[in-house]
Parts: C-alpha cells; structure tokens; sequence
C-alpha cells in the first residue's frame, strides 16, 4: 500500500512503534539464544540557496516540491533508517532495513533498503541472499549514514546521478588477514529498479542484470577499494514514447539529413537494452587527527542519454576535539560532445521538435566542479550537527543534477548552497 507523500513522518512513527519494541530473545532446542537487535540512525536538515530559477537534488529519485522555482529545503537531505537483525545461529542472520527519504515514489518497496538472509559457514566467507546493499563505491555501506562521514552528503559529482542502492539477488564475500593487512573481495548479481522524474512523469528504471566485483584493502589508517560494474537497462521510458514515435517516423521519411538525424536521436534517447559500466578507484586515511578521502569514478555507456563520464573528488579535514574542518573539490566532465542537429529541420517545419528532442538526449550530461567548506560539531557520542558551504560553477549542458528551465541549459552558471545537518544514531 502506498505511503502518502503528505505524510512520511507519520510512516516513520508507525515504523518506530512496530521495531522499537524492547528486544526479545528466542531459546533454540540446544539452549544457546538467539537475539534479536535493533538501530536506526537519521538527519534533519535544511538548506538555503541564492538561485530561483535552479534547484539542487541530493539523487536522481528526487523532484524539488514546485519545480526549478524550489530551492532546497529540509527534503533534499533529511532522513530516517531503522534496521532490525534477527540472528538464527552463529552461522545465519536476518537483517531488514527500512529507509525513510524524499523520492518521488513512497511505497513500501521504495522504504525497504535492505532484507536479507546471511550465512557465514566459515570466518572468511559469507553469502548473503536477498535485497542486499550495492557496493560498487568506497562510501557504499553508509553513504545514507550521515552520523559515519564528516560532511553532510556524499560528493553529488560520483554519487548521485545513479542512485542505485540496493540489489535484489545475492553477494559472496571473502574476507582474508595478513598479518595487519585486511582484504575482502566481493562479488553481486542482482537486478534493482527506482524511479526518477521525467517532465511531469515518473520513469520506472529497471536494471537486470547488475553485476558488480569489488576489492578491498585495510591497513592502519588506510582504506583502498576498487571497484568494476556492468549494469543492463531494461525497459525503455513510457514519457518518451511520443518523442521515439516521432523520431521513428522522421527516421522512415527519406528527408535528406533530417531522416539521418532523426534515426541516431531515437538510438541515442533508449534505455532498453543499453548497458552501463562503470569503474570506481577510491582511497581513505584517518588517523584520527588528520581525515583525507578520494575517489575516482569513470562510467560508459551505449547510449547519450544515461550518463558516460569522468568525475572524481578529494577531501582533507582534520579533527580539533568535538570540531572537525574540512574541504572537499569535486568535478565531473562528460566525454562525449553535445549532440547537435546535421540536417536542416526548419525546411519542414520541425525545428521545435527537433530541439526538443536533442535537449532530452543532452539532459544527462554532466559537468560542473564543487568546492565545499564545512564543519562537524560533535555535540554528543550519538550526535553532530554540520554546517556545509557548497560554491558549484555548472557549464553548459551539464545540468543533470539541477532541476532547471529549458532555457538555462545552453549557459553556464554558478550557485551558492548553504546547509545545516543535525545527524544521529540510536
């Protein structure tokens, strides 16, 4: 049954009182107990910008309130997770975790992060079956956990124009130590969905198969990881179908120039059957005083309109008791050119729908760089409370991550984003 976007914080409530119930303990045949455990973590947020026309979104299942006019708001950032574990034997665990954010669709499979059944028959394997978290990125296992990363939101530039969380299929994991060196290899195979606005309509995106193959190293403060995806889009977008019937029947007319035009705008504009990869390089320090992350993300794609590019960041903070400094560059360059119109359109009398239609296959394209000055207060052991500047200079065509008017794609622009997070565990 749907949850009502007016109301996510009466679901939370509801969610709350169903799980946070004292925890049991179950008594199996040999007498050892099973226990159940329960944690939940959350940010309250809010953010001010100095554009009206541009509004910022933390992922790409996000649609500001009232459009481009809609800066951000406590919606962008603010959310609340409960996780409850059920552990059956030493060697098997439950886990489900629910999710409450702002995304344009609210139901109960869009709230369900996680729900899977693990089971570890020796220290160095597990498999886990289920809805399992995707782990392609250094920041995978928490990149909802504001409370565990010192700046309010991961890099908008690697994290959020796919926001592909969740698998629903299974991961084999083995862990290995070396003397003080940790490795742990994973591989998945799943398939996942989300939706993402297009227009005033919703695009169901359905991926199958999505297979994934990461490495980890661990070593005293240091954290490395690589990671190597091949994702499979499988439907094509329903908003589109009077864009594709066009440009299908454009494609068949013989029009010098026109007709090519048109047959390469209908393949560059389909999500069926195209397939993504993508190939993550990221590393970490902390020891405890000084804080440095980077990463390093290069995506491929078949088609124009799912986003083929380069982007990276580098952040360096450093911790003065409860305070922590910090500063993060990211930036993200596409690399493909902007398609533009060979033929001449205008001869039959198509030149608004040609725009129409390169727009839509330019739409994701990304290219903007962020400077970020923030600091986190560790007010308590389960709680801090962030401030975040965020400068970020957009060049044209590049604005896959703003919710915009048509006419600002073809300039570049600059935006100031202020935010304050309160993040905590319990």
């Amino acid at each position: 049954m749907p949850i009502p976007r007016s109301c996510p914080l009466a679901a939370m409530a509801c969610l709350w009182l169903l799980l946070a119930s004292p925890p049991g303990r179950t008594e199996d045949a040999g007498g050892a107990y099973a226990p159940f455990s329960f944690a939940g973590y959350g940010t309250l947020s809010r953010g001010w910008d100095d554009r009206d026309d541009l509004a910022a979104i933390r992922d790409f299942t996000q649609r500001p309130a009232d459009g481009a006019a809609t800066g951000p708001s406590w919606r962008m950032d603010s959310r609340l997770g409960m996780q409850l574990a059920y552990r059956f034997s030493a060697e098997a665990t439950g886990v489900v975790q629910a999710l409450f954010r702002d995304q344009i669709v609210q139901d109960f499979d869009s709230a369900i992060e996680l729900a899977y059944l693990a089971y570890q028959p020796r220290a160095d394997y597990q498999l886990r079956l289920g809805r399992v978290g995707y782990d392609a990125f250094l920041m995978s296992d928490h990149r909802n956990l504001g409370f565990a990363y010192p700046w309010v939101r991961p890099p908008r530039e690697v994290y959020s124009w796919l926001p592909l969380f969740h698998l629903d299929g299974a991961d084999l994991t083995y862990t290995a130590q070396r003397e003080d060196v940790h490795w742990r290899v994973r591989a998945q195979l799943g398939r996942s969905s989300y939706y993402i606005p297009m227009g005033n309509q919703d695009f169901h995106f359905g991926i199958e198969p999505a297979l994934s193959l990461t490495l980890q190293r661990e070593a005293g403060p240091w954290r490395l990881k690589a990671g190597l995806s091949r994702l499979r889009s499988v439907k094509e977008a329903a908003p589109l179908a009077r864009l594709h019937a066009g440009l299908e029947s454009l494609a068949a007319a013989a029009l010098p120039g026109v007709s090519a035009d048109a047959a390469r705008l209908r393949r560059e504009t389909s999500f069926k059957d195209s397939d993504i990869d993508y190939f993550t390089l990221g590393a970490a320090y902390d020891d405890g005083t000084w804080l440095a992350q980077a990463e390093f993300l290069r995506s491929r794609t078949t088609t124009a309109i799912e986003t083929s590019n380069l982007s990276g960041y580098a952040a360096l903070g450093r911790r003065a008791g409860r305070f922590t400094a910090y500063a993060i560059l990211a930036a993200s360059r596409p690399d493909r050119a902007v398609l533009k119109p060979a033929g001449d359109w205008a001869v039959i009398g198509q030149a608004g729908f040609r725009d129409v239609a390169y727009h839509t296959a330019n739409s994701t394209r990304q290219d903007q760089e962020t400077l970020s000055l923030g600091v986190r207060w560790d007010m308590d052991q389960r709680a801090a409370l962030k401030l975040q500047l965020d400068h970020a200079r957009i060049h044209p065509d590049g604005y896959v991550l703003w919710f915009r008017e048509l006419a600002t794609n073809p300039r570049a622009s600059s935006v100031n984003l202020l935010t304050l997070s309160l993040d905590f565990i319990f």
